[in-house]
C-alpha cells in the first residue's frame, strides 16, 4: 500500500509519496487542476497508478488543510510581488534623484 509521508528535509515537508519527491500537490495540480490523465501523469513520474490515486484520495481527505496552505502561499506570493514593485519603484526614484543631482 502506498504511504503518504512528510519530512521537513524533503520538499519543505509537503506530503509526498514515500520513497519519492512527488508531492500530493504536484499530482493534484496536474490531475485535478490541469485535467491531465492520471494514467499519463503516473507514467511520466514512473509510479504506479495506484500511488497517484492514493495521493489524490489523501488530498480529498485533507482538502481543507491543503486549501489553507494554498491561501497562505497566495498571500505570501502577493506580498512578495507588492514588495518587489515597491523596491523597483524606490530604485527608479533613487536613480532619478541621482541624475538630477548631477
Amino acid at each position: 500500500m502506498t504511504t503518504i509521508v512528510s519530512d521537513d528535509a524533503v520538499r519543505s515537508g509537503d506530503p509526498r509519496i514515500e520513497g519519492t519527491r512527488i508531492t500530493v500537490v504536484d499530482l493534484k495540480r496536474r490531475v485535478i487542476d490541469a485535467g491531465e490523465s492520471a494514467h499519463v501523469v503516473a507514467g511520466e513520474y514512473d509510479v504506479p497508478i495506484a500511488d497517484v490515486f492514493h495521493a489524490l484520495a489523501y488530498y480529498y481527505d485533507h482538502r481543507e488543510r491543503f486549501r489553507e496552505r494554498e491561501r497562505e502561499a497566495a498571500t505570501a506570493r502577493r506580498d512578495g510581488e507588492r514588495r518587489t514593485r515597491e523596491l523597483l519603484e524606490y530604485g527608479d526614484h533613487s536613480e532619478e534623484a541621482g541624475k538630477r543631482a548631477d
